[in-house]
């Protein structure tokens, strides 16, 4: 081999260990799903300067690479060979290749890893006894993106075995305890719920709660596995959803006897593809309970209502006190407080600053009457009802400055609420710090674009972080917006401009694989 030739080696050899351990972060990021990391590079490609041209450069160097391979231009592929791997190397910029949290070696990301490593050992050799060695290290480079991918579709059979090993275990020591099962669902809002169930019964009953948001088949066998007990009476089920049959396979072997859906909107629509697709995969919850419980201000929700009221079950209607006349329980916001009723007695009250949201509070209390406590049981445990940490949870900085955490899952409607709140929160200046909602699909652009229009209208100053919606915020916001690179940069903005009686809310934030 010639030194120009060394070099294209050593620079393909080098972006090919790049390209890996960018991507294999990003898999696990992204729960390993199958193309998860192609979604993430053209979201790059895409939104953030100057992906689209380093895109190019690996896309055109990689082509005249194989030209030149096949028309004997030794020097051409060399030259190629080069401006490909050290764009690739570059490319999505500045997505770091460790980031924050850094790949985790668990025995998954080892399994991907070696799959990757197979696949892109196959590029390699299959490129190198059909043309050049160098030219199947920069494919493989350029490629590194899809073998991951590749590697996770390939792996998924073998995870699923794997699962289902943790799952009858599962399976059998939850027949063995036989706990009430009480399942939670909805867009947003369920581990809200799930925890306000948790606190309602826990002076009528020994309750287990999935812990954070464990919501998936995995999540689910390791809470049976490590936290029920031969004494648990009730087991609170969060059950999440990316499509239509999971929620109805997880019920197969977590049957529960309540099933809740405090909420329908666009979450996830980006995999769904449609709200209908997104209803008839949470109303999987209800096929076979005992009780049924719906926040029916949402007419889908009412629809599904009608719908589920079948003989022999009992079906729970959730809303605003006075909008309907079969609703089994009532809350309303009044005087700074979110009260809640049922059969026209008032059980008790929350604040409104920092307490839950009336419709998780409703549905949990629903759900807690519904197993058997008294409205005398319940009533006193409302004051122990918080949010979970990062839900719109209210405090004030050592600067004086009122702080409202909403960086846990951000969605249209727990965004507006949220705004509406730091109004009332806060008397000085306000600012919202926001990279905006992901996962919406074909309505993020609008959802994004109506949320900077609502942060001016409510008097804040918007501060756009980084690239996913920024062009979306900056049309609803105009040009009173302002934008930062990242979240550093917003902290030093607040720090820098905020202080006694003003007020900052902190809405969503992206994993640093986002643009």
């Amino acid at each position: 081999m010639s030194p120009l030739e060394i070099i294209a080696a050593i620079a393909a050899a080098g972006s090919v260990v790049v390209g890996l351990a960018r991507w294999l972060r990003v898999s696990q990021r992204e729960h390993y799903i199958a193309g998860s990391c192609w979604r993430t590079a053209w979201r790059w490609t895409r939104r953030r300067p100057p992906n689209l041209a380093l895109g190019f450069l690996v896309d055109a160097g990689l082509v005249v690479a194989v030209v030149a391979s096949l028309t004997d231009q030794a020097d051409l592929l060399v030259a190629a060979v080069i401006i490909a791997s050290l764009a690739h190397a570059a490319w999505p910029w500045p997505m770091p290749v460790r980031g924050t949290p850094p790949l985790r070696l668990t025995r998954r990301a080892k399994t991907l890893t070696a799959g990757s490593v197979a696949i892109t050992a196959l590029v390699v050799v299959a490129t190198g006894l059909a043309s050049s060695w160098v030219l199947g290290l920069a494919l493989a480079a350029g490629l590194s993106f899809l073998v991951v991918d590749a590697a996770a579709w390939i792996a998924t059979p073998l995870e699923r075995r794997a699962l289902e090993t943790h799952r009858t275990r599962a399976e059998t020591r939850l027949r063995q305890v036989d706990p009430f099962v009480i399942a939670v669902t909805g867009s947003w809002g369920k581990t809200s719920t799930k925890n306000h169930i948790r606190d309602l019964l826990a002076g009528s009953a020994e309750v287990v709660a999935s812990p954070a948001s464990w919501n998936n088949t995995a999540g689910l066998s390791r809470t049976v596995n490590e936290h029920l007990t031969p004494t648990t009476e009730v087991l609170v089920a969060e059950m999440g959803t990316y499509g239509t049959g999971e929620i109805a396979a997880m019920c197969s072997w977590v049957p529960p006897r309540i099933g809740i859906i405090c909420a329908i909107g666009p979450m996830h629509l980006e995999r769904m593809r449609t709200i209908e697709t997104i209803v008839a995969a949470k109303s999987e919850i209800l096929e076979d309970v005992e009780v049924a419980i719906l926040w029916v201000d949402d007419p889908r929700l009412a629809e599904v209502a009608e719908r589920v009221d079948v003989p022999g079950r009992r079906v729970m209607r959730v809303g605003t006190r006075g909008s309907r006349e079969d609703l089994a329980v009532e809350v309303e916001v009044d005087e700074g407080q979110v009260r809640c009723w049922s059969a026209g007695e008032e059980i008790g009250a929350v604040p409104v600053e920092g307490g839950p949201h009336p419709g998780n509070l409703g549905c949990a209390v629903a759900a807690a009457l519904a197993y058997g406590a008294s409205p005398t049981d319940i009533g006193p445990r409302f004051g122990s009802l918080v949010n979970p940490d990062h839900r719109a949870s209210v405090g004030v900085s050592d600067a004086g400055v009122v702080v409202i955490d909403d960086t846990f899952n951000s969605n249209p409607a727990g965004a507006a609420a949220a705004v509406d709140r730091l109004a009332l929160a806060a008397s000085g200046r306000r600012a919202v710090v926001t990279p905006g909602m992901v996962e919406l699909g074909p309505v993020q652009d609008f959802e994004n674009e109506r949320l900077g229009r609502a942060v001016v209208e409510s008097g804040a100053t918007l501060i756009v972080v980084g690239w996913t919606n920024r062009s979306a915020l900056l049309r609803g916001a105009g040009d009173d917006a302002i934008t930062v690179p990242d979240r550093d940069a917003a902290r030093r903005w607040v720090r820098e401009n905020l202080g006694a009686g003003d007020g900052v809310l902190w809405e969503n934030d992206l994993p640093d694989h986002y643009p």
